[in-house]
């Protein structure tokens, strides 16, 4: 592999570490931070903003990268994040903490940015195993975030989690700036309509805030029912004026597309089913054996339960890419899906040892992550190079939506006929467990035969993704 192009691929996966970093450290403060502010829905308000935040920003910094430049973009939301770290690790006040971690949620863009440099830095032939590398960065980031996260609370105050994420995500903005090549973007040629850039912000942050605050109120509060409506009804206008532009900011013509259509489809299959692995299996292993379901484990043993598991996505990612660069974009996901499927109808006989468990999550862990990895790469085949974080941007607001929802779905399917402790105190039963992962297990049958409609490469019509060409460096 030639230097710079490594150079490339490490940098971005600093940075795709350091954004992750902060998202998964969060859960490692959560009952700290609990204490502290003195009520749980306040505290997890820290993880909500960052959501909302995070979905808008991968959105428009998708966008802005192929306008302006991918680097350069690139650096603005993760300094905009190093600001927001350091704020948080600066106070105890709880609305400085929430807008500070308001301005980490633009680290979220760096996954879309950073497909859209590895397609405009490498060869093709070699950018579907490093898209994978990506994936590989971001559970390895998720990992370093609860261990480390875990060891900082447990030994320091609670705000040197956040001055570690100002210091991890000023490295990764160091990184960027030395390693990857800036290049210059691909202007409109008419002018930018701003007002029809900015306008899905409002209706997604409505929409994913109503989702969020389900889970207390539930979906008839009139709260939940008003935001959902709101966030719909200014998602439809923007559409219609973006359907008008001559050459709009967010091209909804492209999500249309048959291979942007479709993975959409694969992702909420995805986010609604398998990518739940975590509240699925945390659950299960902390349950008490009485339940019949559950191994009465610690939260920290259950952690180091799930480590083979990251160790084998490390491995996955990559292996997707290599197998999409030699069998076309289907035959992964077919792969990865059976593999999903098997684990999860495995799991349903509610595995009583913790080799089972491990055995368990390692399966179900190598499959997800093929089918994860799956997405960014069919998007990176079927989409113009200069569209291409637009694309993806447009991918991960759809997977938060998508998680959001699959996490209230979830939820309720393991409190049916739950099972009661003396003291009263609903257990997810064996019924609910079952229910639950069949559940998951349809949803990634159903993306297998999602991805049966993808167009191959070789089965593409003209005008299906124009051919583009990578621009020439400007500088270092």
């Amino acid at each position: 592999m030639r230097s710079e192009y490594r150079n490339v691929i490490v940098a971005l996966l600093v940075a795709q570490v350091a954004a992750v970093f902060e998202v998964s450290m969060i859960f490692a403060a959560l009952p700290t931070l609990i204490r502290e502010f003195g009520d749980p829905v306040t505290a997890v308000w820290l993880l909500t903003i960052h959501t909302l935040v995070g979905a808008g920003a991968a959105l428009m910094a998708g966008r802005l990268g192929d306008i302006y430049g991918r680097k350069r973009v690139m650096q603005w939301m993760v300094f905009g994040a190093v600001l927001g770290s350091t704020l948080s690790a600066l106070t105890s006040m709880f609305a400085l903490v929430l807008v500070g971690r308001m301005l980490q949620g633009l680290a979220s863009a760096t996954l879309p940015l950073s497909i859209g440099i590895l397609r405009e830095s490498l060869p093709s032939e070699r950018v579907p195993v490093a898209v994978g590398f990506m994936t590989t960065a971001q559970g390895f980031g998720t990992a370093v975030g609860l261990v480390l996260g875990g060891y900082i609370i447990d030994h320091f105050d609670w705000q040197w989690l956040f001055a570690a994420s100002a210091i991890l995500l000023l490295i990764a903005n160091i990184v960027v700036a030395v390693w990857i090549p800036a290049r210059a973007g691909n202007p409109p040629k008419f002018p930018i309509d701003w007002v029809e850039g900015v306008l899905p912000l409002p209706g997604i942050t409505a929409m994913l805030l109503g989702i969020s605050l389900s889970k207390e109120s539930g979906w008839l509060d009139p709260l939940v029912l008003g935001l959902v409506a709101l966030g719909v009804a200014i998602l439809y206008i923007w559409g219609r004026r973006s359907l008008r532009a001559q050459e709009p900011f967010i091209d909804l013509r492209l999500m249309a597309t048959r291979n942007v259509a479709i993975t959409n489809a694969l992702v909420v299959c995805l986010s609604m089913g398998t990518l739940q692995i975590a509240m699925i299996s945390s659950t299960y292993m902390q349950s008490p054996a009485w339940t019949m379901a559950g191994l009465g484990l610690s939260a920290t043993v259950a952690g180091l339960v799930k480590l083979p598991s990251n160790v084998t996505s490390f491995v996955a990612g990559p292996f997707q890419g290599w197998m999409q660069k030699r069998s076309g974009m289907r035959i992964p996901v077919l792969v990865g899906a059976a593999l999903a499927t098997t684990g999860w109808l495995l799991a349903m006989s509610l595995p009583s040892t913790v080799v089972a468990m491990v055995a368990l999550l390692c399966l179900i862990s190598f499959g997800s992550t093929m089918l994860n990895t799956s997405i960014p790469n069919i998007i990176v085949e079927s989409v113009p190079e200069n569209r291409t974080s637009e694309a993806i941007g447009g991918v991960r607001v759809v997977m938060s939506m998508a998680l959001a929802i699959g996490a209230q779905i979830t939820a309720l399917m393991l409190a049916t006929n739950p099972a009661i402790s003396p003291t009263g105190a609903e257990l997810p039963s064996p019924f609910g467990f079952r229910l639950a992962m069949g559940w998951i297990a349809a949803l990634t049958v159903m993306a297998g035969i999602v991805s049966l409609f993808l167009r191959l490469s070789h089965e593409r019509k003209d005008g299906d993704a124009a051919p583009v060409t990578a621009p020439e460096p400007t500088g270092p």
